[in-house]
């Protein structure tokens, strides 16, 4: 291996200029790969490991040869060294409609025709993977975001403990599923006390430790099986006390599992109501928009604008990213208006839900947040603004239709 000092992690050409060639970190793809390397040369196989673990949202099975079952690969590398590739590889490659690199320092010209016949996404030189691979990884993960169907995360967050993230997360995606026939998923990341499922009136026998425990098992149709289910709503539960009970090296998966979720889902809702533990940071660097839960007083302000300075400040979360619900908002307290909220929090984006604990309370104890509950159209309305607002979701134009639904659910 090289000195420390060398930017030449792979030592395959120790002569390459070691400066302003390749950033190595960070290395992060926008897209998840799962790779397979096929590689048969146990020297060059150790140097490329110890390269593709900078690489995040990257993972790599290596073989010596080509398997029979490629389903789980969205991306083949074929390491060319001695005549190993072969033309055949590359057509069962192709017919399984998966995107595949060659790297070698020496092939065949008929091997290159053959290859660029079948649309390889790049062939690179063995000395250059440390210069060339993370770029053309790259390509191929947005390539491969174009061509999928990714849905948007919203997290959303207590401003100050107790302020109804989990109450705001459950109506949302209640209703979300109403409104809509696309698929949506909740995620409790409360890993302390989990209470979307006793929300939902669910008994699940599959929790978050237990997709991270299988996380490669875990293929399109297995993420959907592992959901609590109800129509079109499905929850991925937390047990409670997991931070306490569990092994807290597995939530560092978190941020593969939630894209497993993304790919097989129109709308992806966490509830971070525990706020900015270690663990939710990577949670809140996959979001797409954050949603902030405060209510109508001094103190929840307070916390919550040292919050945002947090997401703004050192985690670098744009301010448009961020949208407060004013949760119990009452029209009555004349001491903090919604332009006072705005000012304070300096984001222009805020929403209500009105004042009423015991509807809520109903709500909760039915297992139904709104839609089983008697004198639920206030919040009902307003719940519905902020999806039609926020939520990229394909939505009736008319209310009736919307009430026709409701029904013939219930």
């Amino acid at each position: 291996m090289n000195k420390p000092s060398s930017n030449n992690i792979l030592g395959f050409d120790k002569t390459l200029p070691c400066h302003d060639q390749v950033t190595f970190q960070p290395m992060i793809l926008p897209y998840p790969l799962s790779v397979l390397i096929v590689c048969n040369n146990t020297s060059i196989e150790p140097e490329l490991k110890n390269y593709c673990a900078l690489i995040s949202n990257f993972d790599v099975t290596y073989s010596a040869s080509l398997p029979d079952n490629l389903n789980n690969f969205n991306l083949i590398i074929l390491v060319a060294v001695d005549d190993n590739i072969t033309k055949l590889m590359i057509e069962t490659i192709s017919n399984h409609d998966i995107k595949f690199i060659i790297l070698a320092d020496k092939i065949k010209n008929d091997l290159v025709r053959v290859a660029i016949n079948y649309n390889v996404e790049d062939i690179i030189s063995i000395a250059d993977v440390e210069k060339e691979l993370y770029l053309s990884l790259l390509k191929t993960a947005n390539e491969l975001i174009k061509t999928s169907k990714i849905a948007p995360v919203f997290t959303i967050i207590n401003g100050k403990p107790g302020s109804g993230a989990s109450f705001i997360t459950s109506c949302l995606a209640e209703l979300s599923a109403n409104l809509s026939t696309e698929e949506i998923a909740v995620i409790d990341a409360d890993l302390n006390y989990g209470t979307l499922a006793d929300t939902f009136n669910f008994e699940p026998n599959y929790f978050i430790t237990d997709a991270l425990s299988e996380l490669d098992q875990l293929d399109n149709t297995a993420i959907n099986a592992i959901m609590s289910k109800r129509g079109n709503l499905g929850l991925l539960p937390s047990k409670p006390f997991t931070l306490l009970n569990s092994n807290i090296g597995a939530l560092d998966q978190l941020p593969q599992l939630i894209w497993k979720i993304k790919l097989n889902h129109d709308l992806v809702l966490i509830d971070l109501s525990r706020g900015l533990e270690p663990y939710a940071i990577p949670i809140i660097n996959l979001s797409d928009n954050i949603i902030i839960t405060v209510q109508q007083n001094i103190l929840s302000l307070r916390e919550t604008k040292m919050l945002i300075q947090q997401l703004t400040m050192n985690l670098g979360i744009p301010t448009n990213k961020l949208h407060i619900i004013v949760n119990r908002f009452s029209s009555k307290n004349n001491n903090i208006s919604i332009n006072d909220i705005k000012n304070v929090l300096d984001v222009d984006s805020v929403f209500i839900v009105s004042n009423n604990y015991e509807l809520a309370n109903e709500g909760i104890n039915s297992g139904s947040p709104l839609l089983k509950v008697a004198n639920h159209k206030v919040i009902k309305t307003e719940i519905s603004n902020i999806i039609r607002e926020l939520f990229p979701l394909n939505l009736p134009d008319k209310e009736q239709s919307i009430l026709s639904k409701i029904f013939r659910r219930q």
